[in-house]
């Protein structure tokens, strides 16, 4: 229970198996009749009732026709809240929505409910001087600067057409069809197929 100062909730955190806990949050319910006042007095501006004015119908009759429903709202926006406020003051991480029980009231002093959930696992960091590096020792030679640069040249190269018979390192547009005991197999037809002659691309 964190109650280090007057605004603080009054809260209870059980540790569960393994990751879960288990989160037991009381709210005032002076806080929860205040905030049931407040909106049944602006749903009364606008509320019509039979025998009443616009704007003067009586606390006490709205709480009949609406009690019920803004009860409802309030409530859920006061777990809304306060579990925002209760994860924050007892700095856990929840990894998930909880799932939350409504608990019976202690008299008539306090709303109370236990959100149940997962919170992430805490990760150690080492620093960074307990670290230990080792830089891998490659050599490059000449020739593999060569291979990589003529690697590069030929994905660049720029062809122009020519009247003449195709030569090697030429690229010539084919269609072909593939044939095995002279009988064409699937896949194994092309059209407008680009290849380098020499290449050793077919």
């Amino acid at each position: 229970m964190n109650a280090a100062s007057s605004d603080a909730l009054d809260v209870s955190v059980e540790a569960k198996a393994g990751l879960e806990r288990a989160m037991t949050v009381r709210v005032p319910s002076q806080e929860i009749e205040q905030q049931i006042t407040l909106r049944l007095t602006k749903v009364g501006r606008t509320a019509r009732l039979k025998g009443f004015r616009p704007g003067k119908v009586p606390q006490k009759v709205l709480r009949q026709h609406y009690g019920g429903q803004v009860r409802q709202e309030v409530v859920s926006d006061v777990i809304r809240s306060s579990l925002a406020r209760a994860l924050a003051q007892e700095q856990l991480n929840a990894a998930g929505g909880p799932s939350i029980e409504l608990l019976p009231e202690a008299g008539e002093s306090h709303f109370a409910y236990r959100a149940t959930f997962e919170v992430y696992p805490e990760v150690e960091l080492k620093p960074l001087s307990d670290l230990k590096f080792e830089t891998p020792d490659v050599e490059i030679k000449d020739s593999d600067v060569d291979d990589v640069i003529e690697r590069l040249r030929d994905q660049r190269a720029e062809f122009e057409t020519v009247e003449r018979k195709a030569q090697k390192d030429d690229r010539v547009v084919i269609d072909f069809v593939g044939t095995i005991d002279g009988e064409a197999f699937e896949g194994g037809e092309g059209n407008e197929v680009g290849i380098i002659v020499g290449a050793g691309q077919v």
